[in-house]
């Protein structure tokens, strides 16, 4: 794939607030993670440097920015016939007045370096007023790459105060798995455990999220596990695997990225065929249990239907939410991601080309072969 070339020492001059935007330097890229733990939201996982080396699997670049002393993980996309643009995971702000102080810093140097515009998708919570402030800046909300609405559990203190915050249910469910003999293993991400993992995610995902090739999957799950950010879980009831997921964690954030489970019939998506074991609510305390050794204060159990439609049946992530729900019954929307034009042309083309491709792939024919969902998502209405 050819990508417009790296340009050391580019810097965009202040824009006005005093903050300076410029490419990090290899000796700051060597200890990237602990610059981005120490962002004002305490890091996040897809930030780290393994998990954007592991994208390259995907054809993409990392790219390594730095606002004053904010610490900036960016993957730079081509898109055919247009250009390049830098998709962020972030920034790691915690309010939209230093989202847009960041911004104004970094479109002079995203134009210096070829880049015509930057998606930012930062965790800050959905709010009337954030958004009126970002579109009156002449933002655009866009789709993301990571998630919208998510259930993000609390694992601060000890062991027997986060389970008191876990709903009854989920508590009875991870003393139903012990005592029916689940067993819940942290395994080494070898390519033969990598394949069982996307065996199961594959049934799992039918029709209802896409999921990466196995090679690129693998590719993220090794590296970010050699690199102590990432762990693979399997899970056996009688000898017998029944679920496997992956965890990330980075900072005071830990993060459920995948998980899958064996299916009741072979490539029917509709159900798992576990059992009344409790397996599913066994493997995230083992994750939670992963992650707190870190350090990590919350768990993001990444990705649910929005708190309007949480309880919505016809809702894709039904199933999902209400399971994730009995870890924390509060659902946290953000406020998503959102374009900003470097060149306003090329922007908004690609803005109107991906609005197409999503009405496209509401029809089942299109989707099968794009392997995108196509079920209804009240979620993703405002897009279409």
């Amino acid at each position: 794939m050819t990508t417009a070339k790296r340009k050391p020492g580019k810097t965009s001059p202040p824009p006005g607030t005093g903050s300076v935007a410029r490419l990090a330097r290899p000796d700051e890229i060597d200890r990237w993670d602990e610059h981005v733990a120490r962002n004002p939201d305490g890091g996040y996982p897809f930030r780290s440097r393994a998990f954007a080396e592991s994208l390259r699997m995907r054809g993409l670049d990392p790219e390594y920015l730095f606002v004053d002393d904010l610490a900036i993980t960016a993957a730079r996309v081509r898109v055919p016939a247009i250009g390049t643009y830098w998709q962020i995971p972030g920034p790691g702000v915690t309010d939209v007045d230093d989202l847009c102080r960041v911004v104004d810093a970094l479109i002079p140097l995203a134009s210096a370096n070829g880049v015509f515009t930057i998606r930012v998708d930062p965790l800050i919570e959905n709010d009337d007023t954030v958004r009126a402030t970002l579109l009156a800046r002449g933002y655009r909300r866009t789709m993301t790459w990571t998630i919208d609405h998510s259930v993000v559990v609390d694992i601060s203190g000890t062991d027997e105060e986060v389970l008191g915050r876990f709903s009854t249910r989920a508590r009875r469910w991870i003393k139903r798995a012990a005592r029916d003999g689940v067993v819940v293993s942290r395994v080494d991400a070898t390519d033969e455990n990598c394949r069982l993992k996307y065996d199961l995610l594959k049934a799992t995902s039918e029709a209802r999220f896409v999921i990466p090739p196995l090679p690129a999957a693998t590719s993220t799950y090794q590296q970010v596990q050699s690199a102590g950010h990432g762990q693979l879980f399997f899970a056996h009831h009688e000898d017998t695997l029944v679920a496997a997921a992956y965890a990330m964690r980075l900072g005071e954030c830990s993060l459920y990225l995948t998980g899958a489970s064996v299916r009741k019939e072979p490539g029917n998506s509709a159900g798992n065929g576990l059992g009344a074991h409790g397996v599913g609510h066994a493997v995230q305390w083992e994750m939670i249990r992963w992650a707190r050794e870190a350090g990590c204060l919350r768990y993001d159990m990444y990705g649910a239907p929005s708190s309007e439609h949480i309880d919505d049946p016809a809702h894709p992530l039904h199933g999902v939410g209400q399971f994730k729900l009995s870890f924390n019954k509060v659902v946290t929307d953000y406020i998503g991601c959102w374009d900003v034009p470097v060149d306003r042309a090329r922007s908004r083309l690609l803005y109107e080309a991906e609005r197409t491709i999503v009405k496209l792939n509401r029809f089942e024919i299109v989707s099968r072969f794009t392997g995108h969902n196509a079920q209804h998502n009240p979620d993703l209405d405002w897009f279409r």
